[in-house]
């Protein structure tokens, strides 16, 4: 029996079950993280930990059909977000990095807070993935981990 072609399927169904767990755990810490313990970071960490072991399992070309793009144009996207969150408090006469809020109501959902701490938050999620996934999958593909 060649080990190449061996496949645990039971293996692979849990990883991709916990990729998905994990991503949507850090979309929780990323919505709770500027009111509560959380934040871009930190989700950021958990959802690039899911696609991790994704990656070891599936291997790097499942992944990047999974994440449909570049790991750097995220880090491109979390970058533009903190710079928008960062100046938007300028356009208005503002010291720059002050938090702005706009209330509104959502049916189903509620009352629900937008302001630019989340936008902020979201920047280094995506900044976060971005370079975790830059680094990870360089070094399967150097290793040729497929």
């Amino acid at each position: 029996m060649n080990n190449n072609n061996f496949k645990n399927i039971i293996l692979e169904n849990i990883v991709t079950l916990f990729m998905k767990v994990m991503v949507i755990y850090s979309f929780y810490l990323l919505l709770r993280g500027h009111n509560n313990p959380g934040g871009g970071f930190i989700a950021g960490i958990i959802a690039s930990t899911g696609f991790i072991f994704f990656a070891i399992i599936h291997g790097t070309k499942a992944l990047q059909n999974i994440i449909k793009f570049q790991p750097q144009l995220f880090i491109a996207s979390g970058l533009s977000l903190v710079f928008i969150a960062a100046f938007l408090p300028v356009i208005i006469s503002k010291e720059i990095l002050t938090g702005l809020w706009i209330q509104t109501k959502i049916p189903v959902w509620g009352e629900f807070h937008l302001g630019t701490p989340l936008i902020f938050d979201t920047g280094v999620f995506l900044v976060v993935i971005g370079v975790i996934l830059t680094i990870v999958i360089s070094i399967m593909e150097v290793l040729k981990w497929n």
